[in-house]
């Protein structure tokens, strides 16, 4: 453990006339079975008040040594939090970096966390008062923690980050998040462990490792998904795709089984773009209808994962979209403040971003309260109208081949270039919709402009030749000039249509599937329109379908069958988008 006092090193210029921020570097804090968890301490200067100060706290698998990982992409300034009169705690969780132990994904981090936090309330410097922040993985930290209901934790705030581990975090919709897994791996978790690995394994983890990360998206289609020399790079990798959504294997550790036990304030940070966006919704809805309901906040920013500025995709939003117009350590130091102090904090109970106006509300709730639904149903001749069919309409059909699956154009993504978000989020859609493997549906122009703002769900009637199949949909906003714009979009696997245990289509019988693209918040100007996009994949945002009952990860393409997809729309079969529109009278905007 060292010592630093900042703020006296040589050729500084003049000392400065306050008492020096105090340092105390990798104290190590016994977990609750005596692995010593390496953390940074961070003291304002002076005197602490008569019992401490209060206390924030984040736990980091990233390098809490790292200013950009632990400051700048979780928007918390640590000296502006001395300077307001907290005491910050930064840990290397358990086998991460400067911490002892094995690092296994979340399995440690209720327990860790609640051991860090009663440790925090035992130093002279500490009123006993403890808040948890960070983003991702560290938000997951926060939920983890509380799910355990230690004493002396009073506030969160979760950041781009999700209530559920199995579902989103993992799997959408029942297909693994190929995308963001096996990046995440590649960047940030396999790197720092290749030299803890056993010596017998630890040159071919690093060969294999230094090959993946040449090309990211050429490993993403490397048949099967799941090999030994991969598991062995990242072994936790095998226990997540051996458990496919419907296991309970996840129960014992996903905070989404024990929300009901996180009873504190917490201030929820999400983007609509972020691959957790339908998580980190999830964790306020939940937290809401709980013991701590009027304590819970949300900042719902149009950003992506790792990325919080004022550019998505193909888009500029105007300087007011990036979190830094927010302030958004200010934001979370309010928070804290008004928790500790027993007051209601200065800001809304929701304030979310809504793109095409480029403009930011506020709510009383989320969902939006006076939210309508309204439909628009899939049409002959690739119509999208409020009407539904009166009659009997020809079907469409394509053909799915998952030795060519239609590419992934933006949404909420993890490609490579996440921190400048140039995959993720509004991208054009001309190249997917050119694919005879895509279906398309578009409505007139609009006479007026229309808030969507919520979770948009496709109601589908359609059938298979296959005994599997994904079905893949999109909400995209055609501009005047013709350009399709991509919003929101999600994807169902056929074979978890019914949640629990896997269940095989029959081949060629028609049956209503609920595809949930997502919750996103977009002004449609009037003069646009409003379209809808089906296909059968969405690669390599999600794993490869092999149109059977076989495992996908272990799946190579010997496995893959071609399928011929029919999708209906008549009067008895009636395919529609819903849509959650927002009445210009319903929520206030603030520009």
């Amino acid at each position: 453990m060292s010592t630093e006092p900042l703020g006296q090193a040589a050729n500084c210029g003049p000392a400065p006339t306050t008492n020096p921020v105090q340092v105390l570097r990798d104290v190590p804090v016994p977990a609750g079975d005596g692995t010593a968890l390496a953390t940074d301490v961070w003291l304002p200067g002076g005197r602490p008040p008569r019992g401490g100060w209060p206390v924030l706290l984040q736990r980091t698998p990233y390098d809490k040594s790292s200013s950009f990982m632990s400051q700048h992409v979780i928007g918390m300034e640590v000296l502006r939090a001395l300077e307001a009169g907290f005491a910050v705690v930064v840990q290397d969780t358990r086998g991460r970096y400067r911490s002892a132990g094995a690092f296994d994904p979340f399995r440690h981090e209720a327990g860790d966390g609640a051991d860090t936090i009663a440790w925090i309330r035992r130093q002279p410097w500490s009123d006993g008062r403890v808040a948890m922040y960070g983003a991702s993985y560290i938000g997951a930290t926060q939920l983890l923690a509380a799910s355990a209901a230690p004493e002396g934790l009073h506030a969160l705030a979760p950041q781009l980050t999700s209530l559920g581990l199995r579902e989103p975090w993992t799997y959408q919709g029942g297909a693994l998040q190929l995308g963001f897994v096996l990046l995440w791996v590649l960047e940030s978790l396999a790197p720092p462990d290749v030299e803890r690995l056993p010596a017998a394994d630890r040159a071919d983890a690093a060969a294999l490792l230094a090959e993946l990360r040449v090309d990211p998206l050429a490993a993403m289609s490397r048949l099967p998904v799941l090999t030994p020399r991969l598991e062995r790079l990242a072994p936790y990798l095998g226990d997540w795709l051996r458990h496919p959504p419907g296991d309970d294997w996840w129960a014992s550790f996903d905070p989404a089984q024990r929300a009901a036990r996180i009873a504190v304030p917490a201030l929820h940070i999400a983007g609509t773009a972020d691959i957790f966006c339908e998580g980190s919704l999830a964790a306020y809805q939940a937290l809401r209808a709980g013991a701590a309901a009027e304590g819970q906040h949300l900042v719902l920013g149009p950003w992506s994962h790792g990325n919080t500025s004022d550019w998505q995709g193909e888009r500029w939003l105007g300087y007011g979209a990036a979190s830094a117009a927010l302030d958004l350590t200010g934001v979370q130091l309010e928070f804290f403040r008004a928790v500790l102090e027993g007051r209601p904090p200065d800001m809304p109970r929701v304030r979310y971003f809504a793109t095409g106006s480029d403009t930011w509300r506020e709510a009383a709730d989320w969902p939006v309260p006076g939210t309508r639904q309204a439909a628009l149903h899939l049409r002959g001749g690739g119509g999208l109208t409020p009407g539904a069919p009166g009659g009997e309409e020809a079907a469409d059909r394509y053909v799915s081949d998952p030795r060519d699956p239609v590419p992934t154009a933006g949404g909420a993504t993890f490609l490579p270039g996440l921190l400048v978000a140039r995959n993720s989020g509004q991208r054009a859609q001309d190249r997917v919709e050119a694919r005879p493997d895509v279906l398309v549906y578009t409505g007139e122009p609009l006479d007026q402009d229309l808030e969507v703002t919520g979770r948009v769900v496709l109601e589908l009637w359609a059938a298979s030749t296959a005994t599997d199949c994904d079905w893949a949909a999109r909400l995209t906003d055609v501009a005047p000039d013709g350009t399709s714009t991509g919003i929101v979009d999600g994807l169902l696997r056929a074979r978890y249509r019914r949640g629990g245990a896997p269940l095989p289509l029959q081949p060629g019988r028609p049956e209503r599937f609920e595809v949930v693209l997502g919750s996103t918040s977009h002004v449609f100007r009037a003069g646009h329109r409003i379209r809808l996009q089906v296909a059968s994949s969405n690669h390599p945002r999600f794993d490869r379908n092999p149109q059977r009952m076989v495992d996908p990860v272990t799946a190579t393409a010997a496995d893959f069958v071609v399928a011929g997809q029919t999708v209906f729309h008549d009067v008895r079969r009636p395919s529609r988008l819903l849509l959650p529109t927002i009445p210009a009278g319903g929520r206030r905007a603030v520009v």
